[in-house]
Parts: structure tokens; C-alpha cells; sequence
């Protein structure tokens, strides 16, 4: 508790913004089914990832501007379903404070969705990139 104290003492801005995170993981969050991946049609490989991945996003209520913010994040995959190397983020709209937060909770959402099993090893080449879009204006995105 001191270490807390010192660190809203030491600098005011910072201390507060992470005690305010804190209390509303604390106070719990709300999740989001807005992930889609871009697949080809006919493809459920897709919507198996979208489902993982989805499940898994829950950002802190109350986020100013969050229906706003779209976050894309890319990445490719191994044979195994792992990620390969950093995914790539890119987000849109809202505040940039809101932005950072979603950001982050897309980005947990897919690192605790990997490895990505049962994936069809013979359509390996339908599923190495895939790009996620998170999106909380339209929960049945």
C-alpha cells in the first residue's frame, strides 16, 4: 500500500490513471463479441478464430468515446496455430486514452485465445495471416 501511496505521490498524473484502471478491473467489465476475421467464403476457419478471440475481449466500462474506436490487429500464425512474431495494431476514432485501452484489451483477447488449435492443417494457407477487427459500436459485428 505504501508503494502505492508513493507512487500517487510521486507523480500525481500517472498514479491516479492507474488506480482508476485498477478500480474499474476491480469493479468488473464488460465484454464484446465484435471480432471478425477476413476469410474466404465457405471458410469456418474464420469464425472458429473470430469465436476464440471474441470470447476473451472485455475492456473496462464507462471507456469515453469506446463505440468509436475500431481496432484492427493482424497477425500470422504457425502450422501449430501459434503467433508468429508481434501482431500489428492499428487503431481509429475515439480518444486516445480510449484508444489505448481497447488496444490493449483486443490485444490480450487474441494473445489469451492463442495457440489457435484444431485449425485444418490442409488450409494452412487460408488461416497464416489473419486480421481481426474489433469493433464496439456493433456488438454482432
Amino acid at each position: 500500500m505504501r508503494g502505492a501511496r508513493l507512487l500517487t505521490n510521486h507523480c500525481p498524473r500517472i498514479g491516479m490513471s492507474l488506480l482508476l484502471a485498477l478500480g474499474m478491473m476491480l469493479a468488473g467489465s464488460v465484454s464484446v463479441q465484435a471480432a471478425s476475421v477476413k476469410q474466404q467464403p465457405g471458410n469456418s476457419t474464420g469464425d472458429h478464430i473470430r469465436e476464440d478471440v471474441a470470447k476473451y475481449w472485455n475492456f473496462p466500462p464507462g471507456l469515453e468515446g469506446a463505440r468509436d474506436v475500431r481496432v484492427r490487429v493482424h497477425l500470422r500464425l504457425s502450422r501449430s496455430g501459434e503467433i508468429v512474431g508481434e501482431p500489428k495494431v492499428t487503431v481509429t476514432g475515439g480518444p486516445k486514452a480510449t484508444q489505448q485501452a481497447m488496444a490493449a484489451a483486443a490485444m490480450r483477447a487474441v494473445l489469451r485465445a492463442a495457440p489457435f488449435n484444431n485449425l485444418p492443417i490442409d488450409q494452412y494457407d487460408d488461416w497464416k495471416e489473419v486480421t481481426i477487427n474489433f469493433d464496439a459500436s456493433d456488438p454482432a459485428n
